[in-house]
């Protein structure tokens, strides 16, 4: 498994590991405003600080891996995936703004715009492990 591998698959993990702290914490929380911007704040301290350390950890195990220039597959497959990431995000947010249309409620827009920012840039990384493994 290459270095650009195994990053995707840590900030995928990562990420879907702040989406699921996040909102379940949103979620059995729903009235509490300070309450939401410290749990916002402890999850994305502690999203950069795993990151960080998984890199370096890493790295650590294959730095000559970890310093060579991408190839043009590594570049077809960072871009492919950010294609089919951004076609996700504006189905999210077309989602999220025919939501807020419907029901009128600022709260749910303010939850769901990030909400599917973080479901694409899951679907990004996804997608590049997908393309990854298939060579």
């Amino acid at each position: 498994m290459s270095f650009r591998e195994k990053s995707a698959w840590i900030s995928f993990i990562c990420l879907l590991l702040l989406v699921l702290t996040f909102f379940v914490g949103l979620h059995h929380h729903p009235q509490n405003a300070q309450g939401h911007l410290y749990l916002a704040l402890g999850v994305v301290l502690g999203f950069v600080l795993l990151q960080i350390v998984l890199h370096v950890i890493v790295v650590a195990q294959s730095p000559k891996d970890a310093r060579t220039p991408k190839d043009e597959r590594e570049r077809l497959i960072e871009l492919r995936g950010a294609r089919i990431g951004f076609y996700s995000l504006v189905v999210g947010e077309a989602t999220a703004m025919g939501a807020f249309h419907a029901h009128g409620r600022v709260d749910l827009l303010m939850w769901s715009i990030p909400l599917a920012i973080l479901v694409a840039w899951m679907i990004k990384l996804g997608s590049e492990i997908v393309l990854y493994r298939r060579g």
